[in-house]
This record gives C-alpha cells, structure tokens and sequence, in this order.
C-alpha cells in the first residue's frame, strides 16, 4: 500500500470516528434528557402524593374538634406538594439549560428538546392552579 493510499484510509477512519464520536453525544444528550424527565416525573408523584395526602387529611378532620389543625397540617401538606412541583420544573429546567447550552445543535432552532420544555410547562402550570384551588377550598 502506498503512503497516498495509506493516507486516504487514515482520512476515512478519522472521519468515521468523528462521526461516531458525533453520534455517542447525541446520544448521551438525549439519556441525559429522559433522566431529568423520569425526574421530573418522580417529583410529580411525589407533590401529588403529598398534596393528595394534605387534602384528604383536612377534608377527613375537618368536622373534628380539632379542625383548625387538621387545616393547618392539611394546607402545609398542599403548599409542600406545590413546592414539589416547584421544584420539579426548576430541575428539569436547569438540565435542559445545560444540555442546551452545551448542546452539539449549537443552533437553537434545530434544539431536539424544546417541545419537551413547554410540554413540562404547561403540565407544571396546570397542577399548580389546580392545587392552590385546591388550598383554597380546603380553607374557605
């Protein structure tokens, strides 16, 4: 094999690895995503959880001698499911900040994971007034 050929093939591999290696961070991009997704998820759960718990607990007692503490511990336990929520989006957020930032799609059109961020959003959005209407019935 000549030194002409020789350089040719080391050209080509050179490209090829450097598409692979193109391929492997879009790929841990898009891993790194569904990760802060299921975590945003499991925070979900858990504000549901916790503010499923706080209305159940100041409906049930509320018709109890000590009703002003069941709507106390009731409405703590809704504005820490709200907060969960809270915390969830900012999560899921500052992941998909980073990953945006550092993105191989420096073009900001081309971002895979903008449907993703308005998807959580609005689903954030709509459990959060949903709960505080919640709190508020709880206490009026």
């Amino acid at each position: 094999m000549s030194e002409t050929e020789k350089k040719k093939l080391s050209d080509l591999l050179a490209e090829e690895r450097t598409e692979l290696a193109k391929l492997r961070n879009e790929l841990a991009e898009s891993r790194t995503m569904q990760a802060a997704e299921r975590t945003y998820a499991a925070w979900i759960r858990t504000g549901f959880t916790i503010a499923g718990a706080g209305w159940t607990l100041g409906e049930l007692l509320n018709s109890s001698e000590n009703s002003t503490i069941a709507l106390l511990i009731g409405g703590a336990l809704i504005i820490l499911g709200l907060m969960c929520f809270v915390y969830a989006w900012l999560g899921f957020k500052s992941v998909y900040d980073y990953l945006k930032k550092n993105s191989a799609a420096k073009n900001t059109e081309d971002y895979p994971f903008t449907m993703n961020l308005v998807t959580v959003t609005i689903l954030s959005v709509v459990l959060f007034i949903i709960f505080v209407v919640a709190f508020a019935l709880l206490i009026f």
